[in-house]
């Protein structure tokens, strides 16, 4: 029997009447109740959001797991493809990964988020307009690392617009630059390579590609209906998955465009789950103690080694959540190659309106943006004995999902025009101090992986024997170590409502 089969039980005592009603209510699927076993074997879920791009559904899932999975080396398959009963989209499957409690791994399943084929039908408008906003921006709202993409686009644009006045006006005077023959033949081959280029790029690239963001960043109303189905789909996966009880745990990783969503349905579903259901009254040590360790986090440099105490608070928060009956699975958001680097510029008309944003708590910081405290207090009645009692319980408020919520976020360093990726960047200045910010280099170790094409090389493979410096860190053994996916080491995998943890 596997671990997904339910048991049905029946009375034993000899009440015939009692128990064919039951039998009857069994066979004609009647309201009887699935027995759940609290003492089921442990579950994580990692929730893969793929970037832009016509992306197929399970590709970008399939070359996650693929990667992110160490062979056992058994001869069996890393993992197996099972129906995936979380999503109403049919052409999704979940990848499970058995239990290894040698590896401290138990058994994890690997859901893909899909969301592209709510950007179908984009029109070059939509992209154009995107683009020229960001462009009218003023220099000095210009996030650092796009400044160099800034001042090309702008020199390719002028040198465009010279071009075509410069041929307006030799078609209107009748002159042109070239002799007749052979060297005007080879200008006109030339115009239509060009021309079926620009088609090239427009149809692929911006359409294709650019599209996607441009629309989702965007809330004007021609991208509304799409942004909020995406979102909404997002959220009720996730939200599947806390309510289906099978998960102790739950991670999402998003990648590029893929990350802000991740993002968005964060501080959307939190809003729903920040509360206890079933309430347990206890001391909230941790609450307290992770507000000292924010503050910490604002004084002096920070460091590699702050980071890990910040992060090791806010799992020991999380785990404090949980056992006060607080419903919230996700421990932690890893971005890989994110826009939200440049967030005030892509989801804000300014800096101040960023930073406005940040303060109202509709942008969620790590850790939360504020200088009062995390929590409010919340009164609980209960009854024992006849008895009334009232107690307080310390309830986290809406801007604050960062709090037990451990964020790391990995990028190729962006530089000299080509090399690394220009897409994503450090958050740690953008979204909160509390970030772990990883620069990393491509696991394969090759130049062309290391151009602007790296923000598609994450999780590539490299060669096992490949050598690399100390000091660099490979992308997908640094993704490895940050799925945490041995999570049955240490207590936190034994935190349960109204229990102690251990």
């Amino acid at each position: 029997m596997n671990e997904d089969t339910q048991q049905e039980k029946l009375p034993t005592q000899k009440d015939d009447k009692t128990t064919e009603e039951i039998r009857k209510q069994i066979n004609v699927g009647g309201p009887a109740q699935a027995i759940t076993d609290p003492e089921r074997r442990v579950r994580q879920a990692i929730v893969v959001i793929h970037g832009i791009g016509e992306q197929r559904p399970m590709d970008t899932l399939r070359g996650f797991v693929d990667a992110v999975l160490v062979d056992n080396n058994k001869g069996h398959s890393k993992y197996r493809s099972k129906p995936n009963a979380m999503s109403e989209m049919f052409e999704m499957r979940c990848l499970q990964r058995p239990s290894n409690h040698q590896a401290y791994e138990p058994l994890t399943d690997f859901y893909e988020y899909y969301w592209a084929h709510h950007m179908q039908g984009s029109r070059y408008t939509q992209v154009t307009s995107w683009l020229l906003g960001l462009m009218k921006r003023r220099p000095k709202m210009i996030p650092p690392a796009l400044k160099p993409a800034y001042f090309l686009s702008w020199s390719l644009v002028i040198i465009a617009a010279g071009l075509w006045v410069w041929g307006l006006y030799s078609a209107g005077t009748g002159t042109s630059s070239f002799p007749e023959g052979v060297w005007q033949q080879k200008w006109m081959f030339a115009s239509g390579a060009v021309i079926a280029l620009l088609q090239w790029i427009g149809s692929h690239f911006l359409l294709g590609f650019v599209a996607d963001a441009a629309r989702y960043l965007t809330p004007s109303p021609d991208n509304i209906e799409a942004r909020n189905k995406i979102r909404s789909e997002g959220i009720n996966l996730l939200r599947t998955l806390h309510n289906s009880g099978k998960y102790r745990r739950i991670v999402i990783v998003g990648h590029s465009l893929g990350s802000v969503i991740g993002y968005d349905i964060i501080r959307n579903l939190w809003v729903d789950l920040r509360k206890p259901v079933n309430v347990y009254p206890r001391k909230q040590f941790e609450l307290k103690n992770f507000e000292q360790e924010a503050k910490a986090l604002e004084e002096g440099e920070i460091t590699p080694a702050k980071i890990e105490m910040f992060q090791q608070c806010q799992h020991r928060l999380w785990q404090e959540f949980i056992e006060v009956g607080i419903p919230w699975l996700i421990t932690d958001f890893i971005t890989l190659g994110s826009p939200l680097a440049h967030a005030q510029l892509l989801m804000a008309d300014d800096p101040a309106d960023f930073k406005l944003k940040k303060e109202q708590y509709e942008y969620p910081c790590c850790p939360p943006d504020d200088g009062d405290k995390q929590y409010y207090s919340q009164q609980y009645q209960f009854y024992l004995g006849g008895e009334s009692f009232i107690r307080n319980v310390f309830i986290p408020h809406h801007g604050a999902p960062f709090s037990c919520t451990r964020w790391t976020n990995m990028y190729f360093p962006y530089r000299r025009l080509i090399l690394g990726d220009l897409i994503g960047g450090p958050l740690n200045g953008v979204f909160g101090k509390g970030i772990r910010d990883i620069a990393v280099v491509p696991s394969t170790g090759k130049f062309l992986d290391g151009t602007l094409v790296s923000h598609v090389r994450y999780w590539t493979c490299g060669k096992e024997n490949k050598i690399m410096p100390e000091d660099n860190k490979p992308s997908l053994e640094t993704l490895r170590k940050f799925l945490r996916l041995d999570f049955l080491r240490g207590k936190s995998s034994k935190a349960r409502p109204g229990g102690a943890g251990d």
